[in-house]
């Protein structure tokens, strides 16, 4: 399961839970539909009467919410949001809740108590959005970074950072650049006008796209995904903006030519 997947609500397990609601990406208050077990068995847990406890006030988990037969288990909770009214499904996982350090005995306790906390807490509806490239990209490195992106999202990280790495080769290809290999092809963009900076990014996407090849590392989330946007950030200078500069040209002529004619 993906980074981008994770959430923070806070005060889950009361009536009203806050956060970032995924649908319309405001700070708000959500109404607690509902609670329930889905794994390793169905059931429900909904809440009480609306009397004073931790429950409710958000100062900490009630009892009742202390798994004592399933030390692994995952809780759904359906939240509805106040301002914009959509729903979002997230799982809570739960785990052992085991005590740090070496105190064998207190280990042993947590264990034979069954002791479990809260460990993950993922978005499950809405699905969030893969990345993309801008429509002006050329097809073939759109394609690459969708296929890395779904890599990414999988939690694929190495596949992920390879196609990264072979979407910037097709990039070169497209701007004409040459070279023996990758590295030398991305140096030859600074020839062919692309700048530096760009030039230096997508040479940091072509390392980590051969460190995962060829020397089998394994990367973070966020090593990677911030190569991602360094692919967008070079394919919005080199292909986007020079677009937009042309529509605008083009919106100063047609203007120019209507005003000669006298439109």
């Amino acid at each position: 399961m993906s980074e981008r997947s994770r959430v923070t609500i806070e005060n889950i397990d009361t009536r009203t839970p806050t956060g970032e609601c995924p649908n319309c990406k405001l700070n708000v208050a959500f109404d607690h539909v509902s609670r329930r077990d889905v794994w390793p068995a169905l059931k429900d847990r909904p809440f009480g009467p609306a009397r004073s406890g931790a429950d409710f006030n958000g100062t900490g988990p009630s009892p009742e919410l202390q798994p004592k037969a399933d030390v692994f288990r995952v809780v759904e909770h359906i939240l509805a949001c106040q301002s914009c009214r959509k729903t979002a499904v997230v799982h809570q996982h739960w785990g052992p809740d085991l005590p740090k350090g070496d105190d064998h005995d207190a280990i042993a306790t947590a264990i034979r108590e069954r002791a479990s906390k809260p460990r993950l807490l993922l978005l499950v509806h809405p699905r969030r959005s893969t990345q993309t490239l801008d429509p002006t990209a050329p097809q073939e490195v759109r394609d690459l970074f969708s296929e890395g992106t779904r890599c990414q999202e999988a939690g694929a990280l190495r596949a992920a950072a390879a196609m990264y790495r072979a979407a910037v080769e097709e990039l070169c290809k497209d701007r004409g650049a040459t070279g023996r290999n990758l590295k030398d092809k991305i140096a030859d963009l600074t020839s062919r006008g692309v700048p530096a900076d760009v030039v230096r990014d997508l040479d940091e996407a072509r390392t980590l796209g051969n460190w995962s090849l060829h020397d089998g590392l394994a990367f973070s989330y966020a090593e990677v995904d911030d190569v991602a946007s360094l692919i967008q950030e070079a394919v919005f200078l080199l292909y986007v903006q020079p677009e937009q500069r042309a529509a605008l040209r083009a919106a100063r002529q047609q203007r120019h030519d209507q005003a000669r004619t006298g439109a």
